[in-house]
């Protein structure tokens, strides 16, 4: 969609678009040095968008984890960045429950958006193709273009909604084309990429609606994306919304989860869960979410979803494990074949190797999770090979299960102390050995759980110490001329003060006033006399010695900190920047040159503290005033006449 196009909508200013703590999340994000204590501030200035972080931060995505209570833990959590599109998407919600569109279903569309949000969540924690509360804020966004249609033009897209209804085999996006030259995906995707969210939201809710969504994808990321939108939406309509085809229902459904690779089993406990957290939203939102599905029906379900199966591959949605990777070491063939065999059924991903020393090279080679080996093999033993993979760092965390035909007390502790991490005795059980398999690969997944929340405490410590320098500098800089402020120049000038007094080294300072800066602002505005402070700051800055610290006190008048430097050198300074100021030409508009009074100071002048130092400048900048202003002042003497302003 051409930008021109999406700024005519502006224009309209029916255009759905974030009000009050959306919009204010949505500018002080706009750039890369945004502060996350800004971010948490304005989101807590809405208890219900609060909740509402905090409910996702806690969601089954991050089940295992400690639970959070203020938005500062959730987005430590989420991320400032997921954290930012949920508020954005609930914003909208808040600032966008009806129209004058007649026909158009307002209720019915949001109850459609937190379905699809809802469900999103869901399959991206499932399927691990993003992060859940991304999902959870595209899926809600994903209808957006459609609202915003029917905002613009209500009554144009109330007779569309009519001849849809007269002629339902009509392609909606079609129709929109034909009537407003472009489709609620495409303005969506627009509107999306305006408030600056990621690319791979702004391509999905272009693309998902379409006969070919992933077609053009700039990145996996956006087809990631784009594969949980979808499935999310064709759900949300089968499913919970009643619609389409109740014959066809079924057999779309299982072709999706096949796409998907999702257990029938496990796609019906994630509707059930779904269900219920779209209805808990809809309550909160007031939304109402009432399923075609009958009651009795969905406690079926759930009774159904929630039945124990006989075997022993039961697993939970959002935790249900995945096979390992198993490097399996034997050097009978046969007894190679029977163990790949169960292990492989059992959903594991195998290697096989004939002996030790092979499967030592092929684990330093592929890094295989866990190790199933027989002890007694030529070349090299399960038990030398144990010792060898613990003296390698690739190796050393490797998961080793011993099979062995003896289980004598001497052996099982020679066998432990090697670095076996547990023993199966041959011939062995098969129940036994694969409830041994799983049990080592808790342990697996808990190491790797651990490793990763390092690496994201990490991450989130190195974020920190970023933002905390952010913010400093911050604290520390003039928001108009990117100056160092009066804070900063205290702390600089008390440190060189100290330094200079320690080793008997020159140190002096230059006080800056602006030459009637006030009928500036009177007569101009405030515009221009923001300008001319800007432009006053540039000239300092390039006017300087390197190594000299050029600060804004405050309101017209500028400090420059000049180290090592005698009073006759600060006084050539001072009068090189008299002179270019006042050569300097604003422009816009400010055609006028600006001229500025000078006080030069020195430790050589007796000050010892930087109270007396200050205050000899500020003394010599009024005796330059007095004296006719545009001039140099560096003694207690009247300044020699320069050119007048």
């Amino acid at each position: 969609m051409r930008e021109k196009q999406l700024d005519e909508l502006k224009l309209t200013g029916a255009l759905p678009s974030p009000t009050g703590v959306g919009l204010a999340i949505l500018e002080l994000t706009r750039g890369e040095d945004y502060a996350m204590g800004d971010v948490t501030r304005a989101i807590q200035s809405d208890p219900a968008l609060t909740g509402r972080i905090i409910k996702i931060a806690n969601s089954a995505g991050f089940a295992g984890s400690q639970g959070v209570s203020s938005v500062a833990q959730a987005a430590m959590r989420l991320g400032v960045r997921s954290v930012r599109n949920v508020a954005l998407g609930f914003t909208l919600v808040s600032g966008n429950r009806g129209g004058s569109c007649p026909g158009f279903d307002y209720e019915g569309y949001w109850a459609r958006s937190l379905a699809v949000a809802v469900l999103s969540q869901r399959l991206a924690e499932a399927l691990r193709l993003c992060a859940p509360a991304d999902a959870f804020t595209c899926g809600l966004l994903s209808g957006i273009g459609t609202l915003a249609l029917a905002s613009i033009h209500p009554d144009r897209y109330a007779q569309l909604l009519e001849r849809k209804r007269a002629t339902p085999a009509a392609e909606l996006l079609h129709l929109e084309r034909e009537i407003f030259d472009l489709d609620h995906c495409e303005l969506a995707g627009a509107m999306l990429a305006d408030w600056r969210l990621p690319d791979s939201f702004c391509f999905a809710v272009t693309a998902f609606e379409r006969r070919d969504p992933y077609s053009g994808a700039p990145d996996e990321a956006a087809r990631r994306m784009t594969v949980i939108v979808r499935a999310a939406s064709l759900v949300a309509s089968w499913c919970f919304l009643g619609e389409g085809d109740s014959e066809q229902g079924p057999a779309r459904l299982d072709e999706l989860l096949l796409e998907l690779r999702l257990e029938r089993d496990a796609f019906e406990r994630l509707r059930v869960e779904a269900l219920s957290e779209w209805r808990e939203w809809g309550r909160a939102l007031q939304i109402p979410t009432d399923s075609p599905h009958k009651p009795a029906e969905i406690q079926a379900e759930a009774q159904r979803a929630l039945e124990v199966p006989s075997d022993t591959q039961v697993r939970r949605v959002g935790t249900e494990r995945k096979g390992l990777r198993i490097l399996a070491v034997d050097d009978d063939p046969v007894s190679l074949r029977i163990l790949e065999h169960h292990l492989t059924k059992d959903g594991h991903t195998v290697q096989r190797a004939m002996n030790g020393r092979q499967a030592l090279i092929m684990a330093l080679e592929s890094s295989p999770q866990m190790i199933v080996t027989d002890w007694n093999m030529p070349e090299m033993d399960g038990l030398e090979l144990a010792k060898s993979l613990r003296r390698s760092n690739e190796s050393r965390g490797t998961y080793i299960l011993l099979l062995t035909g003896r289980e004598e007390e001497d052996r099982v502790v020679e066998a432990f102390d090697a670095g076996v991490d547990e023993y199966v005795v041959k011939p062995f059980n098969p129940k036994i050995l694969l409830a041994r398999v799983r049990a080592g690969q808790r342990m697996i997944e808990l190491r790797e759980q651990v490793e990763r929340d390092r690496q994201l405490r990490d991450r989130q410590v190195a974020e920190m110490a970023v933002l905390n320098r952010k913010l400093e500098a911050a604290a520390m800089t003039d928001v108009l001329t990117k100056l160092p402020n009066r804070r900063y120049a205290m702390r600089r000038l008390e440190d060189e003060l100290n330094g200079a007094l320690a080793a008997g080294a020159p140190l002096s300072v230059i006080m800056i006033d602006i030459d009637h800066f006030k009928q500036v602002n009177d007569r101009f505005g405030h515009d221009m006399g923001d300008l001319v402070l800007r432009e006053t700051a540039t000239v300092l800055r390039n006017t300087t010695r390197k190594g000299d610290y050029v600060c804004r006190l405050g309101g017209e008048e500028f400090l420059v900190i000049c180290t090592k430097a005698s009073l006759p050198q600060c006084a050539m300074t001072a009068e090189r920047i008299r002179a270019a100021v006042e050569e300097h030409i604003i422009g816009f508009g400010f055609e006028r040159a600006v001229t500025v009074s000078l006080g030069a100071a020195s430790l050589e002048c007796g000050a010892r503290t930087v109270d007396e130092l200050l205050k000899l400048a500020d003394r010599r900048v009024y005796a330059a005033k007095a004296a006719g202003r545009n001039r140099v002042c560096s003694s207690d003497t009247p300044p020699s006449q320069a050119r007048s302003a």
